[in-house]
């Protein structure tokens, strides 16, 4: 199994590169996606949150209300401290066993997350590829595609691994500042790359 992790600051255009990892045969583990199942009502996680939060996190059809979530830690870090503490546990338990399913098979998995360019060698990953875009750009998209205030994205944009920071870790960086038409050529190359990895060694867990 290959096992790399696909990482990039908001806006940079992780999904779309994930999406075309997948139509070359990758399996992608979307760690918001997971995310969002963990805080399903119901969940330990849900409950943990709404427990330190309060029903102010809650939506009036009883599911997280992710902006309030947002409102909150986006603007103290020991709330953000305290989300991670709370939703990592369950969070690395579950990628472990979503990956280790995959252990000693031919397939390429890609674990997607703009936090794992802080953190090289995450949950066994062999490599990390990187979705770069300079941060006017990114603003840019993140207020004319997303909606949001400028204000806002830079906010989120600041509690992330900072560019340097990524690019520095990176093993392999895809330029997405261009037009589309740009993107899928290093896809292929970033592809062929994956293909090249050592093998990785995680195992589900128990």
């Amino acid at each position: 199994m290959k096992f790399a992790a696909l990482a990039g600051g908001i806006g940079c255009g992780k999904s779309t590169v994930s999406a075309l990892l997948g139509e070359r045969g990758a399996i992608v583990l979307d760690v918001d996606l997971i995310s969002r199942e963990l805080q399903q009502p119901g969940r330990p996680v849900f409950e943990a949150m709404v427990e330190r939060w309060g029903d102010g996190i809650v939506g009036a059809d009883g599911t997280l209300d992710r902006q309030a979530v947002a409102d909150i830690v986006f603007e103290d870090r020991d709330e953000m401290a305290a989300l991670g503490a709370i939703t990592s546990p369950a969070m690395e338990e579950e990628i472990y066993v979503r990956a280790g399913a995959h252990h000693g098979s031919d397939r390429v998995v890609v674990l997607e997350a703009a936090l794992l360019s802080g953190t090289p060698g995450m949950y066994g990953t062999t490599g990390l590829l990187v979705v770069d875009a300079p941060e006017d750009v990114v603003v840019d998209r993140l207020v004319s595609q997303r909606g949001m205030a400028e204000a806002d994205a830079r906010a989120r944009m600041a509690n992330q691994p900072t560019r340097d920071r990524r690019l520095a870790n990176a093993d392999f960086v895809i330029d997405n500042s261009g037009p589309p038409e740009e993107l899928d050529h290093q896809v292929e190359q970033a592809w062929a790359w994956l293909l090249s990895l050592p093998d990785g060694e995680v195992e589900a867990r128990a």
